[in-house]
């Protein structure tokens, strides 16, 4: 059982995930590390947060035949640290997927965060989670 506490000293942060589906026609986005470094540096100011490490990105290159199994069928991995925690993307463009991260110690709008994803990715289908995070 999950216990919820709202003490000042046990609550570790606000931690938003996405997992999401893209339009076929914009899948190519999803392994554009210029687009996706773009966008997390837009996250960023949306959420009126601060960069300490430019997003890194590390492209692992795709492969078609791997698609039926459960092997890794490449895409794009990165990350931004940032003054109060960090965000991540993984990226599987030959699935039109992607899992998105933001995680922070001080709240953020968690809406503009998911909108922007939204509408930069084309996403078509999502499951988006919002966690308050505490300390045991």
């Amino acid at each position: 059982m999950v216990q919820q506490s709202h003490s000042k000293e046990l609550f570790a942060g606000w931690h938003l995930t996405m997992d999401a589906i893209v339009k076929a026609e914009k899948a190519e986005n999803l392994a554009n590390k210029a687009f996706i470094g773009t966008v997390l540096l837009d996250l960023v100011k949306i959420l009126k947060m601060e960069v300490l490490v430019k997003p890194n990105l590390i492209e692992v290159a795709t492969d078609p035949t791997k698609v039926e199994t459960d092997d890794d069928d490449g895409g794009v991995t990165g990350t931004c640290i940032i003054t109060t925690s960090h965000l991540s993307i993984h990226t599987w463009p030959l699935r039109r997927r992607f899992s998105f991260d933001v995680f922070s110690c001080r709240q953020f709008d968690e809406d503009a965060a998911a909108k922007l994803l939204r509408e930069r990715f084309a996403v078509t289908k999502a499951s988006t989670h919002s966690i308050k995070r505490n300390w045991p």
